[in-house]
């Protein structure tokens, strides 16, 4: 769940109504908690299935998006948006985020909804997304995905000679979403567009930076 939109939007609500639509973000449905912190903070607030984020996106108003773990929603307010929280911010301007969010960035890119990223710089980065040092992926456990105690009877059938059950689960903690899919990052000085990050590196990294940071990748890898 992203803290920052999270907090954004109960600021926001102090200022002005607005209904707000959370997607339940499988398979650890953080959007659930999501959902409960804006309803007790007064937010109007729907929780619907991750599969219909691209159904809705064409009807919102406004919409907000907490990085998957959040909502995204349709408003009063004039205007248009979805509003992401991000895990780390590349140097190229793209965008390490919960995994889900490519997806809702494309929704947003075929509806014409701008999507703003909310961010602090602590988490830019001066690294590119085809660094070879780049690993921006984990992989949670496989049981937030699977029924394991259902595998099991596959596996126990296909032992007592029924056809052979191939399964691998894969469940990947972040997503990358490409800078031509980002409109604008609200940081804590300001906004910015992903062309001027090579700009606010320039500004909070020197050369040193670049240097320190491959040595210790180097002991870290040996």
């Amino acid at each position: 769940m992203s803290d920052t939109v999270l907090l954004f939007l109960k600021e926001a609500s102090k200022k002005r109504e607005f209904q707000v639509v959370v997607a339940e973000a499988a398979p650890r449905y953080d959007g659930h908690k999501m959902a409960r912190k804006l309803a007790d903070a007064g937010v109007q607030t729907t929780l619907i299935a991750d599969s219909a984020v691209f159904a809705l996106m064409a009807r919102a108003n406004k919409a907000s998006w907490a990085a998957w773990t959040g909502p995204w929603g349709g408003g009063k307010a004039a205007g248009q948006g979805v509003l992401v929280g991000a895990h780390a911010v590349l140097a190229n301007g793209g965008v390490v985020a919960p995994s889900g969010s490519h997806v809702v960035a494309l929704a947003a890119r075929r509806h014409s909804v701008p999507l703003v990223v909310l961010v602090g710089l602590h988490k830019l980065s001066p690294l590119f997304p085809h660094d070879p040092d780049v690993t921006f992926n984990e992989f949670k456990s496989p049981a937030e995905v699977a029924d394991f105690d259902v595998l099991a009877e596959a596996f126990v059938r296909r032992d007592e000679g029924a056809e052979p059950v191939n399964v691998e689960v894969s469940n990947p903690c972040f997503d990358y979403v490409p800078p031509h899919l980002v409109s604008l990052f609200v940081t804590d000085t300001g906004g910015y567009t992903p062309s001027y990050v090579y700009r606010l590196l320039a500004e909070y990294y020197s050369r040193e930076d670049y240097l320190l940071s491959a040595e210790l990748l180097n002991l870290i890898n040996k």
